[in-house]
């Protein structure tokens, strides 16, 4: 199945070319059969419009109809509905009455963004504003890749709305034309036009528009010959003559009429000066269309401001804001005919430096002679009635800025900086994020050569990930490859994955990932007091390996109360980033540079840093497990590792903060087992307060390593109550896997370790697990010694907790030996014990457990009463085990009734969040019983059919 993780931002679909899926980070998207991807392309053409089921069964299987056809359709779709979550908001795949539907806007479909940037081009042009009309025009032209859905093997255009769409192309393309040649690019357009109306031979308007450039361009006997060989085309194949403008523009250009010329164009003699600053474009630059977009609107302007635009860029060092910039206006210079304006501003932290460059550049006599003041105002006169494009390099703040904004609303400003310029007026801003791997591999293929890259995908891969989407640390590493073109790629790869040499490895010429990263450190720490506190903090920020930072957290590593100024001078900075609120996340090439700064602190410092920070994770996963199983022995294993965490208050709460850190905690477990001088309980600590969570939640890879990593470090420490925990814990994870064999093979290695150890209550523990095995087993006989020996034990320990637990796993077992009573009772007995301690969780599980047992006596209907229950609570807990093992019971209850759409239904749903939870065996379980349920069903299944997944 696919799994599209959109991270917020929806999926976006291409038809106008190969059928294209993106995801929310522009990573593209695999559907897996070739009739999947034809539901979805014939979907996606009918964009907005209902469509019955029969005519899509007649556009997917044009040829045959197979029998199955709208049951499969049924999967399909909900196949397509799952998979690119299309469930809510637009994009959202809708069934109705009339059909299907896919309601999407332009943003999700190029086909509608096509369709509104053409529509509104032409108006543009039609409003007499041309840069606007080429501006929209050439964004919606560029969205075309080919022939629409090329690569779809049925007939996807129910509507003929791709033919149509075909036909708009050749039209805005002429429009875009008419608007370039408004423009004066006449000259630029020559060798477009005549590849255009090689294409279009008999595209009329066309050969007009190459006529007239043609013209304009000096060339009058080009532009007459291409009338003549016009003329002769439709003469030969049509027997026609041209139409009457191309016919009444060869004889104006016979007369060479003046009327010909481009409106407002000037003899050389008494043209003004126009400044061409901009620096060269760079011949690699890749990507950023979505922000090449969004500045190419905002540089336009709104006609009705009577103030210029202004663009501010702000990224960490290396990310390529110059780089973008330049290119950007290089784009748009067409747009500003009276000049374009730049000026690096960090090699002069003043404004009056540029000031006078740019009155020189306007031919401004003594331009260097004013003060800042002066030279400010008589910039603003010189603009007042220009359209010039003004770009501000590498800006230190706003107070730098202020003097340089032109004043004319024709003109537009494209600032870049490091720091945010959060007190400029009227500025839109844009935060520029690392490059895309597909992104980064193509800027790579283009310094190193294509071949190259194409020779090791997996290295290249690789490589790109280690430079972190930087664009500097990328050419950096093509510029390298381009130097040796004997090296694979996978030898500057091992190169750049040892971290320490990293950023040695680049660095090339005058481009240094390293130097660039450190300007920004060095302006904090020769800046206030405040500011070289966060320049210091910046190391100890380092030195976790987790992904991202909370505030909580990251006062713990720093030692401070209250760590949030800090933090956000730093985001300030641009040393650090904060991608949700109370979180911050540093790049992987600053965390080796501050790692590098934190190698000046002391090794006692920086342990000291990291224990800090992982006791406050350990106590607050205890005081998670606490919500989770109140009144639970394992709670009195934390001893002292318990004290100083947050706390929660409730279930969702802590489910919540286990969710958001899980990568992070088994980071800092991992960590922690590997760095002297942190304390050797921390992994085991984590492994035990993580307990509950995982057997709620699931993520059984993750919670098998994290106990992996414990029993390593207990073993290398010889603990050996630490090492019997990991077993319990890995039997626990592993049987829930389904993996049976190392499920037992783990409990019994704990159970000895206990017995040796005099320790009943883990003892009673591990027979509890492996009384679970065997009842996965089917091995009640086993299972119920093994139980009823772990409740002998809880209730001579007088241990409440431990008894609900294991009267709660005893009484299903005991209702499958045919033992209804005792089950019962068990159960009921279960239920009191949560209830008394407040384990809702527990509570609910007894509930389903009681349903169990009605299950196997053969009594449905009292069944579906206690799964219904049980359901409710589990969904009011968000435990998501709970609801997948109640939604299971409930299909099988709803079978035995006779309602095989509701079982359906039921089954489905726990299929969902089995696969969802990485609960392997939950999931072979529910697709099992899908298949007995629908083979049972037989013709009496209603159209039910069985999915591609099942």
């Amino acid at each position: 199945m696919v799994k599209v993780r959109t991270g917020g931002r929806t999926v976006r679909f291409k038809v106008l070319g190969p059928l294209e899926i993106r995801d929310g980070h522009g990573e593209p998207v695999q559907l897996g059969s070739a009739k999947l991807r034809a539901v979805l392309a014939v979907l996606l053409v009918s964009a907005n419009r209902p469509l019955p089921a029969g005519r899509l069964v007649e556009m997917v299987w044009p040829d045959r109809r197979p029998p199955t056809a709208i049951g499969a359709l049924r999967t399909y779709v909900s196949t397509l509905r799952r998979d690119l979550q299309l469930n809510d908001a637009p994009p959202r795949l809708v069934t109705d009455a009339a059909g299907y539907r896919m309601d999407v806007t332009a943003a999700d479909l190029d086909l509608l963004a096509f369709e509104e940037l053409a529509a509104r081009g032409e108006q543009a042009l039609r409003n007499g504003d041309p840069l606007a009309a080429t501006e929209l025009l050439s964004r919606g032209l560029a969205l075309w890749r080919g022939r629409p859905l090329e690569d779809v093997a049925v007939d996807a255009d129910p509507h003929g709305r791709l033919v149509v769409a075909e036909e708009r192309r050749l039209a805005a393309s002429e429009a875009l034309v008419d608007a370039r040649l408004a423009l004066g690019q006449h000259t630029e357009l020559t060798a477009e036009l005549r590849a255009l109306v090689e294409e279009n031979p008999l595209r009329e308007r066309l050969w007009q528009q190459w006529m007239l450039a043609l013209y304009r361009s000096g060339r009058q006997a080009d532009a007459l010959a291409a009338f003549r060989r016009l003329r002769d085309r439709l003469a030969g194949e049509l027997g026609t003559e041209p139409a009457r403008a191309v016919r009444d523009l060869h004889a104006k250009i016979l007369a060479a009429d003046p009327k010909l010329d481009l409106p407002g164009e000037v003899s050389p003699g008494t043209r003004t000066v126009v400044p061409r600053q901009l620096p060269a474009d760079a011949a690699s630059f890749t990507g950023r269309r979505t922000e090449l977009a969004e500045i190419a609107d905002l540089l336009r302007g709104d006609p009705d401001d009577r103030v210029p635009p202004i663009g501010a860029v702000d990224g960490v060092a290396g990310i390529g804001k110059s780089a973008l910039a330049v290119h950007a206006a290089h784009l748009v210079a067409g747009g500003f005919p009276d000049g374009q304006l730049y000026a690096d501003l960090s090699s002069d932290s003043t404004a009056i430096g540029a000031l006078g460059q740019f009155l020189r550049a306007l031919d401004v006599p003594d331009g260097g002679r004013y003060d800042v003041t002066e030279a400010a105002s008589r910039f603003r006169a010189e603009t007042a009635t220009r359209r010039v494009l003004v770009v501000l390099d590498n800006a230190t703040d706003a107070a730098q800025v202020r003097p340089l904004l032109p004043a004319g609303p024709g003109c537009a400003v494209l600032v870049t900086s490091r720091r945010v310029l959060a007190t400029l007026d009227g500025v839109r801003h844009l935060h520029l994020r690392p490059l895309s791997p597909s992104e980064s591999t193509k800027l790579l293929g283009r310094l190193a050569g294509a071949d190259r890259i194409a020779a090791d995908p997996a290295a290249v891969r690789k490589l790109v990930g280690l430079c972190g989407g930087l664009p500097l640390a990328v050419r950096i590493a093509g510029a390298r490859l381009a130097a040796r073109p004997t090296w694979p790629v996978r030898t500057l790869t091992d190169r750049l994955a040892n971290a320490r040499s990293r950023l040695d490895e680049l660095r090339a010429d005058d481009l240094d990932v390293r130097a660039s990263l450190q300007v920004g450190h060095r302006l904090l720490a020769a800046g206030s007091a405040e500011e070289r506190a966060a320049a210091s903090a910046f190391g100890l920020l380092g030195l976790p390996d987790a992904a991202d930072l909370s505030t909580p957290f990251a006062g713990r590593l720093l030692g401070a109360v209250d760590a949030t100024p800090v933090l956000e001078l730093l985001v300030d900075a641009q040393l650090l980033e904060s991608p949700a609120p109370d979180r911050y996340r540093l790049h992987e090439l600053l965390r080796l540079l501050a790692r590098e700064v934190a190698a000046t602190r002391s090794v006692g410092e920086r342990t000291a840093a990291l224990t800090r920070a992982m006791r406050w994770q350990v106590a607050t996963a205890w005081s998670g497990y606490a919500m989770l199983r109140p009144g639970d022995p394992r709670l009195d294993t934390a001893g002292a590792w318990a004290d100083g965490g947050t706390t929660f208050p409730g279930v969702r709460g802590a489910l919540e903060w286990f969710e958001t850190e899980r990568a992070n905690l088994l980071a800092s477990a991992e960590q922690a087992a590997a760095t002297d001088g942190v304390p050797d309980e921390i992994p085991g600590q984590l492994a035990r307060a993580l307990f509950a969570f995982f057997h709620i939640r699931g993520h059984r890879a993750d919670w098998i390593r994290l106990n992996q990593t414990a029993l390593a470090v207990a073993r290398r420490t010889k603990d050996a109550y630490a090492e019997g925990f990991a077993h319990r814990d890995l039997g626990a994870a592993y049987e829930l896997q389904g993996g049976f064999d190392q499920a037992a093979g783990h409990l019994e290695a704990g159970l000895r370790l206990f017995t040796e150890a005099g320790d009943d209550t883990g003892r009673a523990s591990c027979l509890n697990g492996l009384g679970t095995v065997y009842d996965s087993l089917h091995r009640y006989d086993q299972a119920a010694d093994c139980l009823s020996q772990a409740l002998s034990i809880a209730r001579r320990l007088g241990d409440p907790h431990s008894q609900g637990v294991y009267l709660n796993n005893l009484g299903p077992v005991l209702g499958q030996l045919g033992r209804y009573d005792e089950a019962l009772g068990h159960l009921a007995e279960s239920g009191a014990i949560f209830a008394e301690l407040g384990n809702r969780r527990g509570h609910a599980a007894a509930v389903t457990n009681l349903g169990e047992v009605h299950e196997a006596a053969g009594s449905p209907g009292e069944a579906l009463a206690r799964f219904t229950a049980g359901l409710a609570i589990f969904r009011e807990l968000a435990d998501e085990a709970g609801q997948a093992h109640c939604l299971t019971h409930l299909g099988l209850a709803h079978r035995d009734l006779g309602q095989v759409d509701r079982a359906l239904e039921c089954l489905r749903s726990a299929l969902a969040i089995c696969e969802r939870t990485d609960d392997q065996r939950g999931a072979a379980r529910c697709l099992r019983l899908i298949r007995e349920t629908l083979r049972q069903a037989g013709p009496h299944g209603k159209g039910q059919r069985l999915s591609a997944n099942e």
